[in-house]
């Protein structure tokens, strides 16, 4: 839990509820802070939304505020959740408050916790706006920027998280290239990074979370219902959901290049939450490339002590704590996250436990591969030239 919410909840702050209604009906401003997946066809799933709004209507109270967190496409505050809060007989705007101030909750970051970071608010009238921005600046020390309107400030939040998508997956295409070329796109990086006005992003082996993966396609959602067809983000998610493949295809190429047989080698997998330090599965690209190993009848051995146990047996995925344990023996060894408590992990323990020859695919380009080649590794890293495992 956040120190910051710790406190909060120590000095009896804090309620929790599972009463909406009567929580409601108690407050002065509500917060609505769910999840907005995707479904399996890549649609928006709202669905958290509306119930969220629904609650809260039947507690709703003139003078109320109403503020939507989650991300959504611009139009959902007002087009969705207006009129579901309405319908207690209120008027957004003449007797309640509606507004949309984007959560940027970055977990596993330090200096950007839920109090040190800026905030925008769009809001149903200006009254409303000051009276939003006034209460988010009781809790934040950045500054809280008021916006045009709600659907600017939904748009700004969704266009956040669009934009690095793209950027990781330009890198990402950069690396794919730049693998055939037999150069590493790591010093081509380096290279490029000495000019001042160029952005630095590194290319890996996937992009995850409940934001990045997700995100672009409430864009691309809305953009296709008022008549466009979103080209480059479409292609951005494409390169970005096929990283974790692309790991496969290494691994691939670097046990057949030592005559190993990948269904009959053990693998092993470290990393599973989708960020470093934290132990997050949703949307992982690891979940992607299990799955893929999985049908080529390979049971991988996946170590990562910030995903909880219970996850791993109800997913029937196998796992181990100990990384000395889960590395003996082993004939491949792919990094999918790199953790700080795998940072003690060196290249000669890995020689030591493993089979020779080990393979070593590096999907966070955290190993050197010219001291892999050295211990007699096969080393195979998103990006790198030379894959062709020798």
């Amino acid at each position: 839990m956040d120190k910051e919410l710790l406190n909060v909840v120590k000095k009896g702050k804090l309620k929790a509820s599972v009463n909406v209604s009567k929580s409601v009906k108690q407050s002065d401003a509500v917060l609505i802070i769910v999840p907005t997946p995707i479904k399996k066809n890549k649609k928006p799933d709202l669905s958290f939304v509306k119930t969220a709004a629904k609650d809260i209507s039947k507690g709703m109270h003139k003078g109320l505020l109403v503020v939507l967190e989650s991300t959504v496409y611009p139009g959902v505050t007002e087009e969705l959740v207006q009129p579901i809060l309405e319908k207690s007989g209120f008027e957004a705007g003449k007797d309640f408050g509606l507004a949309y101030c984007p959560e940027r909750y970055n977990p596993g970051d330090k200096k950007h916790t839920i109090t040190k970071v800026a905030r925008i608010v769009g809001a149903v009238t200006p009254k409303w706006s000051q009276d939003a921005k006034q209460l988010y600046e009781t809790v934040i020390s950045e500054r809280v920027t008021k916006v045009r309107d709600i659907k600017t400030a939904e748009a700004g939040k969704v266009i956040e998280n669009v934009q690095r998508d793209l950027n990781i997956a330009l890198m990402n295409e950069f690396a794919l290239i730049f693998e055939r070329m037999d150069l590493d796109v790591v010093d081509v990086i380096n290279a490029a990074s000495t000019k001042w006005n160029f952005n630095v992003y590194w290319p890996g082996a996937g992009v995850g979370g409940h934001c990045l993966p997700v995100d672009p396609y409430y864009l691309v959602e809305k953009a296709r219902e008022v008549g466009y067809d979103a080209k480059l983000i479409t292609a951005g998610r494409k390169i970005n959901e096929y990283m974790p493949l692309h790991v496969f295809d290494l691994l691939k190429t670097g046990l057949r290049s030592v005559g190993k047989e990948m269904k009959k080698s053990k693998i092993v997998v470290l990393g599973y939450s989708y960020k470093a330090n934290v132990g997050d599965p949703r949307e992982t690209p690891a979940k992607t490339l299990i799955q893929k190993l999985k049908k080529s009848k390979v049971n991988p051995v996946v170590v990562d002590p910030y995903i909880d146990e219970k996850y791993f047996k109800k997913n029937k995925i196998k796992h181990e704590k100990n990384v000395t344990k889960a590395l003996t023996g082993a004939d491949a060894v792919v990094l999918m996250t790199f953790h700080d408590k795998f940072s003690k992990l060196t290249l000669e323990k890995i020689q030591k436990l493993a089979k020779k020859p080990v393979v070593l695919v590096d999907g966070r380009r955290v190993f050197d591969a010219k001291k892999a080649k050295k211990h007699g590794i096969v080393y195979l890293g998103i990006g790198a030239g030379n894959q062709n495992g020798k």
